[in-house]
């Protein structure tokens, strides 16, 4: 009777594909290139915030271009950091303000930045619309969102021609009036 005997028992087999598994994990977290910058909910500093004031503008859309503004300021973000703020469009495209506004928007030494957003064309039919808008700043290198501000477009003046005597039209939850 010839008799084998394996070299390879399953239990031995199940602790080389353990040490095999820890040593790929060990390798993967040494050469991860992100440690100084990994953050568990995403963010570069994890300080950054995004203030649009105000925070409710009026918006009157279908206009060819819309005289009204808002000031957009961010702080707490890495310096020098080149920041996108962005907003969605009507069909959910993100539009660039800063880039819009005809800004590179970068943080400065301390960190912070801040502009004037005048909507101009955003305004057109079929581009923005009227509604509760959150507007991002992403890492400009990543696209990781950094932070958010909320934004209401309202159509503040849509009642004010009313005729003696006719409805008022519905304003939207959002909208102050």
């Amino acid at each position: 009777m010839i008799r084998t005997h394996s070299l390879l028992t399953p239990r031995f087999a199940l602790v080389w594909v353990a040490a095999a598994l820890l040593l790929g994990l060990a390798i993967a977290a040494a050469l991860s290139n992100d440690r100084g910058n990994v953050r568990a909910d995403g963010h570069v500093t994890g300080a950054e915030t995004l203030v649009v004031t105000p925070s409710e503008a009026d918006f009157q859309p279908g206009l060819r271009s819309s005289p009204t503004s808002v000031w957009v300021y961010g702080s707490g973000f890495t310096p020098g950091a080149s920041v996108l703020v962005l907003i969605a469009d009507q069909r959910g495209v993100a539009t660039d303000i800063g880039a819009l506004s005809g800004i590179d928007v970068a943080a400065n030494d301390d960190g912070a930045f801040g502009f004037e957003w005048t909507f101009g064309r955003f305004s057109r039919s079929g581009v923005g619309g009227e509604g509760m808008q959150s507007v991002r700043a992403v890492d400009a290198g990543s696209f990781d969102e950094l932070a958010t501000a909320p934004l209401a477009l309202c159509n503040l003046t849509r009642n004010a021609d009313l005729e003696e005597g006719a409805d008022p039209a519905e304003v939207p939850g959002h909208c102050s009036a």
